[in-house]
């Protein structure tokens, strides 16, 4: 027996590794080589065979639409070219597959809005917005590709929130209906198909590791300038979105009064992007990060989300703890030295007034609206959480409301706390399943951090993981777009630890 009750290996297949590499072990997917004796590719052929090409063409090809102002067009060919270059990437660039999938989370929002605006039409349900739900879900391949990996112990916790997941969608297909809780079905199952693709390709995780921290650097870098020049400017394509949306908690669409969203829906799920993509630069290093930084700070700022600001202090935590001093005192000085670039800007009245008033307004929550409307909320439908033992099943809460024909359908569009929302979708049976899995997978991503103290990417992934945990006061943060960051924070030191005991991936970084 392998290392902690793991199977046996299966005997591997000579073309599928080069000579003296080490074998895949029973249902876990090899990293792709070449056939032995293939002539290397060369001139337009080699460049896209490059992991970053069909990305790069996706949004090449993007782009160019936008300048061309060709929105009806890109409202349809976007998805089309987004869905193909996943799959291509699923295939031949596992590792690649999963920076593109973070990749579509942050920009698509921003795409749909450059399409309605070039339509001259507000479209309330957009075809591009299908493009990170379709990508995210092609993980659930690898389930059916590598099912066997769930008879492992190390899949315990996967296979325990899987079935607490299946229980509330056969409950939701009773209650609400098969479209709803199929709906709902994906937006939860597809992190954990996520965590479970980290989880087959442990063997990966230096590849993981660089690839995810250039994906989350440039990632801030542009959401982050793009969050400071919509505050600044107000782009009008974001003024159409916001007014065809009527989403009147964003602000007003005018310059210093909005809530910054960057190129996502919203301000929420954008301040949780930027507060990962924060912590994930901890264990990042260079002259652009510094950079990065900066913006996404600023523009998280700017976002005026306080679960988010609370989360990324609570993030910080474990990352300082569980270091080294001397990299715990390089943390400090880069925080230092950020709040320094910060403190300039936010002296001019236009930029610190919303700032401030929202940060005045968590020492005075007995006159904040937005505090009481949930601590009412948690007092009325406390009760209703936690009595329904079955539970209203997957399709109940959330966008997939929207496909429920029924008179209550849409009253739970907005459910304002993930802790309550758990309990009240999947009920007792459900959420001890669901539960015991997202605590085992928590537990086991704190222990492999702490045993892998010089990795320094393994000990931000523990903070984001503990920061989303917290948040769920106010939504939930596991399932869809938000869940895939808790799965991959929980996931990378476990895969971390084992492959550097491997000898598959360097002990520290030097950085």
């Amino acid at each position: 027996m392998s290392e902690m009750g793991f199977g046996p290996g299966e005997p591997h297949r000579a073309s599928a590794w080069p000579t003296g590499a080490p074998r895949a072990e029973q249902g876990e997917a090899a990293p792709t080589r070449d056939a032995a004796g293939r002539a290397p590719k060369r001139g337009l052929a080699a460049l896209a065979a490059q992991p970053w090409f069909p990305g790069a063409a996706v949004f090449g090809l993007t782009l160019a639409l936008i300048v061309a102002h060709q929105g009806h067009l890109l409202q349809y060919l976007y998805p089309v070219i987004a869905i193909v270059a996943a799959v291509v990437l699923y295939f031949r660039h596992p590792v690649h597959w999963l920076a593109f999938v973070f990749w579509v989370t942050f920009l698509t929002p921003g795409v749909r809005r450059f399409a309605d605006f070039f339509n001259g039409v507000f479209n309330p349900v957009s075809p591009i917005m299908v493009v990170p739900m379709a990508t995210t879900a092609l993980a659930g391949i690898g389930v059916i590709r590598y099912h066997r990996v769930f008879a492992q112990r190390r899949a315990m916790p996967l296979l325990l929130a899987l079935c607490g997941v299946l229980y509330g969608f056969c409950i939701g297909v009773v209650r609400v209906g098969p479209m709803p809780a199929i709906f709902g079905l994906v937006n939860w199952c597809s992190p954990i198909f996520v965590g479970f693709h980290l989880l087959i390709h442990w063997r990966r995780y230096g590849e993981f590791r660089s690839v995810l921290r250039l994906t989350f650097r440039y990632g801030a870098l542009v959401m982050g300038l793009y969050g400071v020049f919509e505050f600044v400017t107000m782009p009008p394509w974001d003024a159409f979105w916001l007014i065809g949306s009527q989403m009147h908690s964003e602000g007003d669409p005018l310059p210093f009064s909005v809530r910054v969203a960057s190129t996502m829906n919203s301000s929420g799920p954008f301040a949780v992007a930027a507060m990962v993509c924060t912590l994930m630069m901890l264990a990042d290093g260079g002259r652009i990060r510094a950079v990065a930084s900066c913006a996404i700070v600023l523009a998280l700022m700017f976002s005026s989300v306080r679960t988010a600001w609370g989360g990324l202090v609570l993030g910080l935590v474990f990352p300082l703890s569980a270091l080294s001093m001397r990299m715990r005192m390089r943390l400090i000085g880069s925080g230092v030295v950020l709040a320094m670039l910060a403190v300039p800007l936010l002296s001019i009245d236009k930029f610190s007034e919303p700032v401030m008033k929202r940060l005045q307004s968590m020492g005075n929550l007995s006159q904040d609206q937005s505090f009481a409307d949930r601590s009412r909320f948690y007092a009325e439908f406390l009760d209703t959480a936690l009595t329904d033992i079955a539970g209203q099943g997957l399709g109940s809460t959330g966008a997939a409301t929207k496909l429920d024909s029924s008179s209550s359908a849409g009253s739970l569009a907005v459910f304002d706390s993930g802790l309550m929302e758990i309990p009240f979708v999947l009920g007792w049976p459900g959420t001890f399943l669901f539960c015991g899995g997202i605590f085992t997978l928590l537990g086991r991503g704190f222990l492999s951090a702490m045993s892998i103290r010089k990795d320094r990417f393994a000990a931000s992934a523990v903070g984001i993981s503990l920061s989303l945990l917290v948040m769920l006061l106010s939504s939930n943060m596991l399932t869809a777009g938000n869940g895939n960051y808790f799965y991959i924070a929980v996931m990378l030191p476990v895969i971390g630890r084992r492959a550097i005991r491997h000898g598959l991936a360097p002990q520290a970084e030097r950085l």
